[in-house]
């Protein structure tokens, strides 16, 4: 028998409802699987730490080639500075 002035209680069911599917580390993108770590939404397994470490790696060997490509296009000429008049030069 029930009151009128409490409220009912939901189910035990409609409580422990799934959110959503639990996905596979290892079939989840290096993206989604770092935002999700960041926004701890789950716990990375030490397969999907390595997982996200040889990607960000990739990802800076990759930078680093494009760096030393721009470096070799724009090469500076050796030049002396200029002399300033009436200066005595050291010996």
């Amino acid at each position: 028998m029930t009151q009128p002035d409490q409220p009912e209680t939901p189910a035990p069911e409609a409580i422990d409802a799934p959110l959503a599917a639990p996905l596979d580390q290892s079939e989840m993108p290096l993206d989604m699987l770092a935002q999700a770590v960041l926004d701890r939404k789950l716990r990375p397994r030490a397969l999907a730490v390595r997982r996200l470490a040889e990607g960000v790696l990739a990802l800076q060997a990759d930078l680093k080639k494009a760096r030393k490509k721009g470096k070799k296009s724009g090469k500076k000429k050796d030049r002396k500075l200029a002399t300033i008049p009436g200066q005595k030069k050291r010996k």
